[in-house]
């Protein structure tokens, strides 16, 4: 069975140049594997929810 893990990330955002940062950093964990699952603005910023499928498999039975 296909396991995941999950990571939250927070930006602020100001500037356009914020969003050049929030791009590159996701663009990093992208390329670690994880995933953009969903993003969420608020009032200072976005807040990105990221999961990749984990290198621990769950066995069937449990």
């Amino acid at each position: 069975m296909k396991t995941f893990e999950y990571d939250i990330l927070s930006f602020q955002v100001k500037k356009q140049k914020d969003y050049d940062a929030m791009r590159s950093a996701l663009n990093e964990r992208g390329a670690e594997g994880w995933e953009v699952i969903t993003a969420e603005a608020g009032d200072y910023g976005y807040t990105t929810f990221l999961k990749r499928e984990s290198s621990r498999k769950k066995a069937d039975s449990e």
